[in-house]
């Protein structure tokens, strides 16, 4: 299986045939919410329109990213845990219960830890979607530090459901 890690993070799975392009596109989404993660953290290229300005050598107090940067990152991150959990998982599940049992118990496995996940994401996005000031942005550095884990988490435990169904795939194929 082919794989990609950005910071740690498995940002590309093996692409799936054209029946689960619906996969291969979150697939995709991923790539782009860590790019823009990293952009955040200061590990990635900037997009353009997110540039910070030369920081102003007299200028006292911290540098904080472009709030419109902060913003489309949380709308990313909504967007990405919103399509996963209602669009999805649904239908991963939906053809994991109609194979092994096997399948069907890692699905009952891993969703409550990806139901886990959303809350703890949610609540970063609630926080720096709107409403930002000097006093949120001093927390940003920190809060994104803590958010890498529970991505990365959120990642591993989306693999397994599409390993799952893969492997669905292949049992179903060789019968």
């Amino acid at each position: 299986m082919a794989t990609n890690a950005i910071h740690g993070f498995n940002t590309t799975l093996q692409q799936v045939d054209s029946r689960y392009e619906w996969i291969n596109d979150m697939i995709r989404l991923r790539q782009e919410l860590v790019l823009k993660y990293m952009q955040l953290l200061g590990l990635a290229p900037q997009d353009p329109k997110f540039a910070r300005p030369e920081p102003d050598l007299d200028q006292e107090g911290p540098s904080y990213p472009p709030v419109a940067q902060v913003v489309d990152f949380c709308n990313h991150l909504t967007d990405y845990v919103s399509h996963g959990h209602f669009d999805l998982f649904p239908k991963i599940v939906e053809l994991l219960e109609n194979a092994s049992g096997r399948s069907l118990s890692i699905a009952q496995r891993v969703l409550p830890k990806l139901d886990t996940s959303i809350e703890q994401l949610m609540d970063f996005s609630d926080k720096y979607c709107e409403h930002l000031d000097d006093n949120k942005l001093s927390d940003l550095q920190q809060d994104l530090e803590k958010l890498g884990p529970i991505l990365e988490q959120r990642f591993r435990n989306e693999d397994r459901l599409i390993i799952a169904l893969r492997l669905v795939h292949a049992i179903v194929a060789t019968v």
